[in-house]
């Protein structure tokens, strides 16, 4: 998976938009190189990526769905926002790292996305939701198929339990026999 720096803004006649919101601020940690507060431009949510891009500063950003491992409408640090949290290792070109190969394991790339129009919040979430799920990660869902399939497993035979796993599967089956009924009404006799 990659994020990308964009030098233009994404062309939308290509791309098929969710929601557009003009007017937002975008705050990396840790910061990109040359950005130490926030950079104003526009929030692309389109189905294939999600794009950032400011015209003052001629650049921005591009972020495949699966690298978002958390996306959350947050109310912190005073004003409405996107919050957004890259998978580990997943680091923009030019972000200020640490040099130290263990500090940057410890390091998690995030975004806050603040719209001016705070009642965008909502919307964006929305959008950046229903286009997360037209992305699963394909290594969470192999491995859920994997845990559903043994799961799921048909146990062959009682053999393969002790014997005291199988007087209690006897002892279940016992308990859970139905009573007779009488006329589609329990018998209460017994």
């Amino acid at each position: 998976m990659t994020v990308t720096l964009l030098s233009q803004a994404p062309d939308l006649s290509t791309l098929k938009p969710r929601h557009v919101q003009k007017d937002t601020a975008l705050l990396v940690s840790p910061p990109l190189a040359g950005h130490e507060g926030p950079i104003f431009g526009d929030i692309y949510v389109c189905e294939d990526q999600l794009y950032f891009y400011s015209e003052s500063s001629g650049s921005g950003i591009a972020v495949e769905y699966p690298d978002i491992i958390i996306h959350a409408a947050s109310r912190q640090e005073g004003q409405p926002n996107i919050y957004c949290q890259l998978d580990s290792g997943i680091f923009f070109p030019n972000q200020q790292l640490p040099q130290d190969e263990e500090e940057r394991q410890e390091i998690v790339t995030e975004l806050r996305l603040i719209p001016r129009d705070s009642g965008a919040v909502e919307g964006i979430y929305m959008a950046i939701a229903d286009c997360t799920a037209l992305h699963p990660d394909k290594e969470f869902m192999d491995d859920q198929q994997e845990s559903d399939q043994e799961f799921f497993a048909n146990p062959s035979d009682e053999t393969e339990l002790g014997e005291v796993q199988q007087a209690a599967l006897r002892h279940l089956e016992t308990v859970f026999e139905q009573s007779p009924k009488m006329n589609g009404h329990m018998d209460e006799s017994q």
